[in-house]
């Protein structure tokens, strides 16, 4: 049994590095935006703000989760408490990482939406729909993302400005 949690920490921890890796790779991608086009502003509803907060102290929480889980398995020489607690963290990374890859900045010329930055100028067929999706066609390609968090009157109104 030891074995089967030697190999599925080790898999646990290489699917954590990964999405950590998505996750720094996407805020470094918006700092750098931010700081190239200074005017980049983030597009969250009130409701979002609050959604992404707790996000963010249920990240801290899952941490705070496998450092004591990590603690206790190596008071009491088990890997099945280390396992345990890198399953949450890595949960909770993975789920981190899909809603962080949904915040949109909403600049002068450009929205970055992710890691995707879009020219206004360049959007084609642009659908806010009531399922608090939106689609467009940029680059010849239909991209599809939530709005669930989004301030839809900001977004609206960047859009509109385009021409």
């Amino acid at each position: 049994m030891s074995q089967f949690y030697t190999i599925s920490l080790f898999l646990l921890l290489l699917v954590f590095i990964y999405f950590t890796y998505q996750i720094m790779n996407l805020l470094v991608t918006m700092l750098k935006q931010r700081k190239k086009e200074g005017a980049m502003e983030f597009c969250l509803s009130s409701t979002g703000k609050y959604a992404y907060i707790g996000m963010i102290v249920g990240y801290v929480v899952a941490w705070a989760i496998f450092i004591w889980t990590c603690i206790v398995g190596w008071q009491l020489d088990s890997l099945q408490w280390i396992n345990n607690g890198l399953s949450v963290l890595t949960i909770y990374t993975l789920i981190f990482s899909m809603q962080l890859a949904n915040i949109i900045l909403l600049g002068k010329k450009h929205m970055l939406i992710g890691r995707l930055l879009v020219d206004y100028r360049k959007m084609k067929k642009v659908d806010l729909n009531s399922k608090r999706e939106m689609t467009f066609v940029y680059a010849q390609k239909t991209f599809r993302f939530s709005t669930r968090f989004i301030d839809i009157k900001k977004l609206r109104a960047a859009i509109a400005r385009k021409g």
